[in-house]
């Protein structure tokens, strides 16, 4: 039987992941008006600005920014920017897609480090899931039927990032209300835009156009899913909760069949499933003795 702070967690993260891929469909959509360092940068700012709304009373009690000044929040906060610049980057020369189902072993490393780390414990039934997944994300990705592009390796980095991201969450203190660090984390992705820009030889252009309403969506998503992740990930079994990021492909598809009028092959729709399946088995795996 699944806890209540599990149940919580597993609804959580499926919203998250709605919210993710509905910001990268809207990112993605952006990339021909803007380059990649602007993207992230006026998403950073407009997400960082509804973050602030909804934790100003927070950072404005007594002590509040000192709760802030945490080696371990500020490895997060790198985390952000890393996961954050490479997502971008890879949207803008990959697929949806393939960027989606490449980021899916995210999940699979978290489960092997936490399981490696003493975390969680180690049985055969969370073993066996993890290698089916990872074998369907394999077999969505075939990296022997296709040459690995800029835009698969940004999202393998992303992918690796997005993993120690989470894994750094989850040893975050509970003192540490989760909309402040969402917030804290939008600041700094907001920050390294101009960075990437700068160090891209980027020529940024006007805002005043329609394209900047849409990261603005795209920020409001980016906002409500870092918050439901690290709701999600506090308080509750990593190995149960992490799962349900395999909802992303679902979503995923759902997004590119409806945008770009694409449909997943034979392959990579058995690459779904295989996810899907190993998602579940690893959430009961959670359960066995």
């Amino acid at each position: 039987m699944i806890s209540a702070p599990n149940r919580r967690g597993i609804a959580l993260m499926t919203a998250a992941m709605a919210c993710y891929v509905l910001n990268d469909t809207l990112v993605k959509l952006t990339l021909d008006a803007f380059p990649p360092g602007q993207v992230l940068a006026v998403r950073g700012v407009a997400a960082t600005a509804a973050l602030a709304v909804v934790s100003h009373r927070r950072l404005a009690t007594p002590g509040a920014m000192r709760t802030l000044w945490r080696p371990l929040l500020a490895l997060r906060c790198a985390l952000e920017v890393t996961t954050a610049s490479t997502s971008v980057l890879a949207l803008s020369q990959a697929s949806l897609s393939s960027v989606s189902a490449i980021m899916m072993t995210a999940p699979l490393l978290i489960a092997m480090t936490s399981m490696t780390l003493g975390w969680e414990p180690a049985r055969a039934g969370r073993l066996l899931a993890v290698a089916f997944g990872l074998a369907g994300a394999l077999l969505i990705l075939r990296p022997a039927a296709q040459s690995l592009s800029d835009g698969v390796i940004l999202a393998c980095l992303c992918a690796v990032s997005l993993a120690a991201r989470d894994l750094a969450t989850r040893r975050l203190p509970p003192s540490l209300p989760s909309a402040m660090v969402a917030a804290a984390a939008s600041c700094a992705a907001c920050a390294a835009g101009p960075v990437l820009g700068w160090a891209m030889g980027e020529s940024w252009t006007s805002v005043a156009r329609r394209e900047t309403w849409v990261l603005v969506g795209a920020a409001l998503c980016t906002a409500a899913g870092n918050y439901a992740l690290i709701a999600a990930c506090r308080g509750t079994d990593l190995a149960v909760v992490t799962p349900f990021r395999y909802s992303l492909l679902v979503w995923a598809c759902l997004a590119t069949f409806l945008v770009w009028g694409e449909v997943p092959d034979a392959a990579s729709t058995c690459g779904i499933i295989i996810i899907v399946l190993a998602g579940i088995f690893t959430m009961r795996g959670a359960e066995w003795r």
